[in-house]
């Protein structure tokens, strides 16, 4: 299975800007454009943690699977 990185999306559905993303949980504005841009980026779990605690959702949340679309139950 290949998991992509579904941020962009999520940033869109909260209404949350990448540089709110950087300052709110305290990760490199670098990291959040790698991680939007490039949904194959592979950012380190506590970096993954302190995002999806901003946003207000799980780690899984933060990825779909690339094989099954992404609102695929």
């Amino acid at each position: 299975m290949a998991y992509k990185l579904r941020l962009k999306e999520i940033l869109k559905e909260k209404g949350v800007s990448q540089g709110q993303l950087s300052r709110g949980a305290d990760v490199a504005i670098n990291t959040i454009r790698n991680m939007v841009n490039k949904p194959n980026y592979v950012p380190n779990a506590n970096t993954l943690r302190k995002i999806a605690d901003y946003l207000g959702v799980t780690m899984d949340e933060l990825y779909y699977d690339d094989e099954k679309s992404p609102d695929a139950q």
